[in-house]
This record gives structure tokens, sequence and C-alpha cells, in this order.
């Protein structure tokens, strides 16, 4: 138990590009810093994927200027311990790498490094400054010999990242992020055919192109030298979408054995379970997840959402405030702490954090959605239709489309309870192009139309999908 509590959580955000430093070697370098860390075994570590789900919340992308800047604020969002950041500078053909450890706790800067070289040399250069940083031994050998390949992968990776893997994860990357991620991982393949990182990335290309079984063969091979948990996340999304669930299931336990600070796994295996209805095993597994890394607010925060399943709803509340408490400004628990007081029936006291939540930048759609719900409890009719446009108009990413779904569905019992039974009947087929098949036909305000033929046929088609629908191809709002 000593050991567990004494394990850093440590977040390695992408390093700033400096001077002729090209697209790419900011992410490059955070890699091998972050390769330190996950064959070292002890710390716990977060992921780039996991940072981009923080990142997307706030329309930024692993690759821009602002991430280095706000890496204390995205650590404590993501319940990191510590922090490292920094620069790559490229000037007359030799790096410098100025990284930074810092403690989230007190943002003091706890260790920092600085290392020189030679065009070619920054696979090294990187490492080395991870090892710095981190003390102990260097990793044996390096993530990639060749500057080529790793500063191709960080573009792919870059062009990854919102792609979710999730267990219900949608496959929502397409077009030209595809097609330069493919580009860039296959130039990085070309350089070092050994390189698992961008074998990894290329599995998710390939899983995104509908190849799954190439995917998670390629997935397979990324992770043939060295733990690459990219390439356990590919494996896992590619066997979930072949519906290999005890394939996914069984690949993220393994690596979690095998890597207990693999926390972006342990979350995966806890969020699944949780939608599947499986609230104990989902408990238990946030509990896991919290021995490793004690206080961590969006486990924390999880964990008081299955308590609140599970009917013990003021030890929810409890511990809802207490992740609140560690990081008041942070939006996803400010609407995690409303949605329990909302299970407890304590609405005034839920409507002021959603506020906040919404003054926040960006404000949050799912902030709108359970506004939107508060008001319509309230019998707040206006209020609650102004709430859930808003929410419509805000969630415009492509993995948003499960909020826009209950949105509009909320918006048809609005519309029913003002007897605008055509414009309920609008909204319920909205939100089935979303998506949803889970409509509220069965709520009082519409049901009494059940039997007119145009309420009776979106409620029977939506029915019927969603009898026939794969839990694997729902969208989930979590990616962490």
């Amino acid at each position: 138990m000593l050991a567990l509590l004494s394990a850093a959580t440590i977040l390695v955000v992408p390093f700033a590009p400096r001077g002729d430093a090209p697209s790419g070697s900011g992410i490059a370098v955070a890699e091998c810093i972050l390769d330190v860390v996950v064959q070292g075994k002890d710390d716990n570590f977060l992921t780039l994927k996991q940072l981009d789900a923080v990142l997307r919340r706030r329309d930024l992308r692993l690759a821009d200027a602002a991430v280095p800047e706000q890496a204390l604020e995205l650590a404590r969002a993501l319940g990191a311990t510590a922090v490292i950041a920094g620069e790559v500078w490229l000037t007359g053909g030799n790096w410098l790498v100025d990284a930074r450890k810092l403690g989230v706790a007190d943002g003091k800067i706890a260790a920092s490094a600085k290392v020189e070289g030679a065009r070619g040399a920054l696979p090294g250069l990187a490492q080395k400054a991870g090892t710095d940083l981190l003390g102990g031994s260097p990793p044996q050998g390096l993530i990639t010999g060749s500057e080529l390949a790793l500063v191709a992968a960080g573009r792919c990776e870059a062009e990854l990242a919102r792609q979710s893997l999730g267990a219900h994860s949608k496959v929502t990357l397409a077009g030209e992020q595809l097609t330069g991620a493919e580009k860039a991982c296959k130039e990085a393949l070309k350089a070092d055919p050994k390189f698992g990182l961008a074998r990894a990335g290329l599995a998710v290309a390939l899983a995104a192109r509908g190849k799954l079984a190439d995917a998670r063969k390629e997935a397979q091979r990324a992770q043939l030298d060295r733990f690459v948990p990219l390439g356990v996340l590919a494996e896992a999304f590619a066997a979930r979408k072949l519906r290999d669930v005890q394939g996914w299931r069984q690949t993220l336990k393994n690596a979690v054995a095998e890597r207990p600070g693999f926390l972006h796994a342990l979350g995966y295996l806890a969020e699944d379970a949780m939608e599947v209805g499986e609230h104990k095993e989902a408990l238990a597994l946030f509990d896991q997840y919290l021995q490793r890394s004690p206080n961590h607010t969006w486990a924390m925060g999880k964990k008081a959402r299955e308590m609140a399943r599970l009917g013990q709803t003021e030890e929810a509340i409890e511990l809802s405030e207490k992740a609140l408490g560690l990081n008041p400004a942070d939006p996803e628990l400010l609407i995690e702490t409303a949605s329990r007081y909302i299970d407890a029936g304590r609405d005034p006291r839920a409507e002021p954090l959603l506020q906040k939540a919404m003054n926040s930048k960006p404000p949050r759609p799912l902030a709108a959605l359970r506004l939107g719900y508060l008001y319509f409890r309230g019998h707040k009719l206006p209020q609650a239709r102004e709430a859930l446009e808003k929410c419509i108009a805000l969630a415009t990413r492509e993995d948003e489309a499960r909020t826009r779904g209950i949105a509009h569905a909320d918006l048809a019992r609005v519309d029913a309870k003002q007897n605008k039974y055509a414009e309920a009947v609008a909204e319920l087929q909205k939100a089935r192009a979303e998506g949803n098949n889970q409509l509220p036909c069965e709520e009082p305000e519409l049901a009494r139309w059940m039997e007119r033929p145009e309420l009776k046929r979106v409620c029977v088609e939506a029915a019927s999908a969603a009898a026939d629908e794969h839990p694997e191809d729902d969208a989930v709002p979590v990616d962490l």
C-alpha cells in the first residue's frame, strides 16, 4: 500500500516548438519523455489522448501553442500530481530541449533539464531530458533512433488525437485528417520500421478506415519490442469494433497488470462497466484507480456517479464536493457535482454550479443540457427551451452527437408540455438523426398522443432500432 500511495501521476504536455523546430517535434519530445515514465513501471502516467479529451472541451488541439502555457491547469483537470512541460529549439542545426517538472499542488519547479545536441540526435536528447527530470536509469534503448521517424510520428499523433478509442466510441476520424495521419505514420515507419508508436498510429488509422483485422495486427506488432500505450489502446479498439468484447477487456486487463499505472486503460475498463450497467464492478475499478492515484478528481467524480446509481446518494454528494474542492474552477467537476444534487432533488444547489460551468470559456454544452432538464423539472418551460437550444448550438463536434440527441429528445418533452404535437414529433426525429433511439415516448406528456400515427411511427422505429443496437455503437461523452 505504501508503494501505491507514493506513486506520482505524471502528465507530459507537448513541448512548445521554437526557432526552426518542425511541426510534430513538440509532441515527439513529449512522447519520448512519457516513454521514460512508462518503461519505468513505477509511476502512473497520463497519455496524450487523455490530454486531448480535456483539450477538446476547451476547443484546443495537441499542437496548439496555448497547451504548454496552460500545463498546470490541464494537469489539475487530469488529476496529475506532476506535469512536465517546456520548449524544444532548433537553431543553426542544433537542438535544445528545455524541460521543467512542476508539482501540481504548488505550481513550483521540482526539477529542470537543458539538453543540447546536433541535428539527428533529438530522440536521445529528449530521453536524457526525461531521465534528468525523473531520475533512475534510462529505458533500455531509445523509443526510436531516427529523428525523422520521431517527428513524423508526432505529426501523425496530432492528427489522430481526436479519434476516441473508448469501448463505445464511434469512428469520427475521416477526410484530410485521416489521410494526413496515414501519410505521417507511414513516413515514420519508412524511416524506422520497428518504431512502435508509429505502427500504433497506423493501427488507429486502419481502424478508422474499417480495416479492423489489419488494425489489430498492426497494433500487436507495435508492442513486440516495447510497451506502447497507444498500441494497447489501438488493439483493444479494433477488438471491440470486431465485436470481440472479451478480447477488448483482456487486452486492457493484461496491460494494467503489466503497467498498474496505465490509468487510461483502467479508466476505459471502468467507463465500460459504468455504461453497460455493471455498477458494482465499475465502483471497484474506480476504487482501484483511486488507490493508484488518490484524490484524482476525474475518478472521484465518476465514482460518485456510480455511488448515486447504487443509491448511496449522500456519500456520492460528499465525494463530488470533495473533488470539486480540490479543483473548484473545473467545469466538468461543477457539472458532476450539480448532477449529484439533481439526483438528490436539490435543484436550487445545482443551478448555480451549472450556470458557472456555462460561464466558463468555452461554455459547456453538457451544462446547458443539465440546466434544460432542471428547468423542465421545475416547470420553467421557456427557460428549459432556451437552455436546450443553446446546448444544441454549442455541441458542434462529431463526438457530441449523443449530447445533441438527448437535447432534441428533451425539447420534444417541452413541446409536448406546450401542446405542440408536430414540433414534438419533429424533435424526436432530430434526436434519432443524431443516433439517439432511447426516446421519452412513455413520458406522460408524449404517451397521451401515442395512438397518433406520426408519433407512433417514430417511437416504434426507435424502439426497434434500439433493440438491434450493439452497445459498442454508442458514443460516450467521456474519454479519460
